[in-house]
């Protein structure tokens, strides 16, 4: 028997469903449920007359509050968060339910994604399976889970990380995270469901904002002993080419900050 799936996008100043259709081309939308939350200050807010895409306008801003907004108003057994400039491929929702069938004590299951060229978007590992780790990079478009494990527990995005917050990225770590310290699973399936065109963090790695994000989401987990993570995380992108060798000491005094930053934070919080 087919769990309900409903697919949670998040977009910012739409006026119709237009874009929908290069998300979904040549599929069957009858197959799924769509909840949109359409963050916009317009005076014209985006209406569905489609009982099976709902459509939630709001004034604030934040990738994170969001996704929040979209869990709080969901109603599938199974949420797969979307971004806007994705374009699903045919059978993903077969994907999805065949993994919740594998994987039945799993909250949470990863996918894969392909980049532009329809490579593989990231180095994924070869070996799926439930996970009891948070340290594999995540990419929300990746991440689908259980709405009422979710809901019981108070499983949310952190507000502070993601595009429009305090901290740009590092908040589908921070959600996985949540999940397993609340004894819950989490599975990883080697299966592709989407075409991602665009540039995602994981693949700004190098960047300032990046390090600042990554740095403060592991002091969540680490506490001091991020300084020590973070030599580590410094030497990784380094090895990796993602920084030169003199850029090193920028990238630590950056994560440095970052720590800083996140703990004046929470004094002031």
């Amino acid at each position: 028997m087919k769990r309900d799936l409903e697919i949670l996008i998040s977009t910012m100043n739409r006026k119709d469903l237009s874009f929908l259709d290069s998300m979904f081309p040549d599929l069957n939308t009858s197959l799924y449920s769509i909840l949109i939350i359409n963050q916009t200050q317009h005076e014209e807010d985006l209406v569905s007359f489609n009982p099976k895409i709902r459509a939630i306008n709001s004034r604030e801003f934040g990738l994170s509050k969001s996704r929040n907004l979209a869990i709080e108003n969901a109603v599938g057994e199974i949420l797969l968060i979307a971004d806007d400039d994705i374009i699903y491929l045919k059978g993903f929702e077969e994907t999805i339910y065949e993994a919740y069938r594998n994987y039945p004590e799993a909250t949470l299951i990863s996918f894969q994604f392909l980049n532009a060229a329809r490579n593989l978007a990231k180095l994924y590992p070869k070996r799926e399976g439930y996970l009891t780790s948070s340290k594999r990079p995540l990419s929300s478009v990746e991440i689908s889970f259980k709405r009422r494990d979710v809901i019981s527990f108070g499983i949310r995005m952190d507000e502070r990380f993601g595009l429009g917050s305090i901290f740009p990225s590092g908040e589908e770590q921070l959600f996985k995270s949540a999940i397993l310290q609340n004894n819950l699973k989490t599975a990883y399936v080697a299966e592709t469901l989407l075409i991602h065109p665009g540039k995602t963090s994981a693949s700004c790695l190098e960047s300032e904002k990046s390090i600042e994000a990554t740095t403060a989401q592991k002091y969540m987990l680490y506490n001091n002993w991020t300084y020590l993570w973070l030599v580590k995380y410094v030497f990784f992108l380094f090895r990796h080419n993602y920084i030169s060798f003199f850029e090193q000491i920028k990238a630590y005094s950056v994560g440095v900050k970052a720590i800083s930053k996140f703990k004046k934070i929470e004094n002031e919080g």
